[in-house]
């Protein structure tokens, strides 16, 4: 609208097209409020899958933490089986003087079994870690990568809008002032 079509313009148009701008301006600070709750919601979600990377890296630790927790039980074992070994032999020969054919046939049956009890153990406390430890690093290899991909579409999606939002609001500003100004101007209440 030009300044002549202003001028000529009644005071109850004038009000009106200011009234027009008025709820314009309204729709547009609901329409702010929306999108910035939307940016929040957005944010909280960020957060969240920042949230879920830090339980894997979590999860991770744990692991590590029951993988070396396996180990020490497993060294624990090997030092424990070769004390009960070490006094089983010690008591064979004290008394090997006495019962020498029993006594070396009985520590040999029982060094044998403690042997064997201790691979077991071993090979399953082993197998047991070994399976802790692998699927952990599965479910750490399959949620990271996921929460790394929500996190950056959500700070995408976040931009784009925000970007969306500003570029609209300094439109919508621009042309009300545009329109605010020539209405004092057509008045002569600012040069």
């Amino acid at each position: 609208m030009t300044d002549k079509e202003f001028k000529r313009l009644n005071r109850s148009q004038l009000i009106d097209i200011i009234y027009q701008l008025q709820l314009k301006q309204d729709e547009l600070t609901v329409e702010n409020e929306r999108l910035s709750d939307a940016l929040n919601d957005k944010r909280l979600r960020i957060e969240k899958a920042g949230n879920i990377a830090e339980a894997a890296l979590e999860m991770h630790n744990v692991m590590k933490a029951v993988q070396e927790a396996a180990e020490h039980y497993l060294e624990e074992m090997k030092i424990r089986t070769d004390e009960e070994c070490s006094k089983i032999l010690a008591n064979a020969k004290r008394e090997s003087v006495e019962i020498v054919p029993d006594a070396r046939k009985e520590a040999a049956e029982i060094v044998a079994n403690a042997k064997k009890e201790a691979a077991e153990i071993i090979v399953n406390a082993q197998k047991e870690a070994a399976d802790i430890v692998a699927n952990a690093k599965g479910e750490a290899v399959e949620i990271i990568p996921d929460a790394e991909k929500e996190a950056a579409e959500i700070i995408g999606q976040a931009k784009k809008q925000a970007a969306e939002i500003s570029g609209k609001a300094k439109r919508e500003a621009s042309t009300h002032d545009y329109v605010v100004k020539a209405i004092l101007r057509k008045h002569g209440i600012e040069k």
